[in-house]
């Protein structure tokens, strides 16, 4: 395949997300990775949605509501999110696997084998800050992601290796019920659990969400909703 059928296969995806109302979208390499964690494929596609500044507003200053409001119907779309655009590519006659949020599998470490994130980092979409959070100039860390595996040959971004977190902010660490961070910074062969505690932000982030809504859920984002590239983004204080 020549360079401008490629280029055209970008601008379909793009397009195609633009229409059902999804404007971050990626495009990574993926044969840096262990081919058993990429199944096989080597491209990928992540889709983000965003939070809006009112309920990152909002959060920050202690009302979870309208966060919440926001959060629940988003796995169910990015889901659907993800296979348009498996659907789209294998009418197009290449392999293509949605990975769906209603069938990841965690390990006992809150981990999957291949995070939406890391596709993400690899993609140029943004890096990993404090908070083990993906952050991106367009919205911060206020954002959900999906991703797409495939062997469709795609021009992909340039990847982001280490963070751009600066080293003396620690207000995702001061905001954490959890004290989930742990001060250190991400790069790219780093394994998660020497700058942050999973299973402590898992902890505080129930019992934030019982506290505060009654719910049993995993819900907090605090770091998010306090993290100056998220304020800067969606433009609020």
């Amino acid at each position: 395949m020549n360079e401008n059928k490629i280029n055209n296969l970008n601008v379909e995806i793009l397009q195609l997300m633009k229409q059902e109302g999804c404007n971050i979208v990626g495009f990574a390499d993926l044969r840096s990775l262990p081919k058993e964690t990429r199944q096989y494929f080597d491209y990928g596609i992540v889709m983000a949605l965003t939070f809006s500044k009112e309920a990152m507003h909002e959060l920050k200053n202690g009302n979870m509501l309208k966060y919440y409001e926001e959060w629940k119907p988003k796995p169910a779309r990015l889901d659907e999110l993800a296979e348009i655009t498996e659907q789209y590519l294998v009418n197009k006659g290449f392999k293509a696997f949605a990975k769906k949020s209603s069938t990841a599998v965690y390990s006992d470490k809150l981990r999957t084998v291949l995070p939406y994130k890391t596709v993400a980092t690899l993609s140029g979409l943004g890096w990993i800050g404090k908070c083990a959070m993906l952050v991106t100039k367009e919205a911060g860390s206020a954002l959900r992601l999906t991703a797409v595996l495939t062997n469709a040959p795609l021009e992909c971004g340039t990847p982001f290796t280490k963070s751009k977190c600066p080293a003396n902010c620690n207000i995702c660490a001061e905001v954490c019920p959890g004290k989930a961070p742990l001060g250190g910074l991400w790069e790219n062969n780093i394994d998660r659990d020497n700058f942050f505690d999973a299973n402590a932000c898992h902890e505080a982030a129930r019992a934030r969400a019982k506290t505060l809504l009654g719910l049993e859920s995993t819900l907090c984002s605090l770091c998010v909703s306090n993290c100056p590239f998220t304020m800067s983004a969606l433009g609020y204080t």
